[in-house]
């Protein structure tokens, strides 16, 4: 997982979720299975996290959040309202459902820490 996940670190910079869960799921969108994909998100979050690439933001006071929690747990808090925002997503091919594209477009949480000098927030 990891090669596959350092892989899709170098495109994060700017990307929304949806980019990113887009770059997780290759060719696959049609066939794709709800859970295991967003699982595989939050597993890439934490993965991105522990790297130092990916921190966890808060856009209402505009600063980074260094909790000192383990990176899946930030990761898992970044994506905690996934289930509740997305309560009519289909099982299968998740990329049908508008309200799960527009989550993944809009999804705020998070931003990447660019070559330790900078943070970059989702273009949204």
């Amino acid at each position: 997982m990891s090669e596959k996940f350092s892989s899709i670190l170098k495109y994060v910079a700017g990307s929304v979720a949806y980019n990113i869960w887009q770059d997780l799921n290759p060719g696959t969108e049609d066939n794709v299975n709800t859970n295991s994909s967003i699982k595989e998100l939050i597993e890439f979050f934490a993965f991105a996290i522990s790297q130092n690439i990916i921190v966890e933001y808060d856009f209402k006071k505009n600063i980074p959040i260094f909790s000192g929690d383990l990176p899946i747990v930030v990761a898992n808090r970044i994506f905690r309202d996934f289930y509740e925002k997305n309560s009519n997503v289909p099982e299968k091919s998740p990329s049908n459902s508008d309200d799960f594209v527009a989550y993944m477009i809009c999804k705020q949480g998070w931003a990447v820490l660019y070559q330790g000098t900078r943070l970059i927030l989702p273009e949204i």
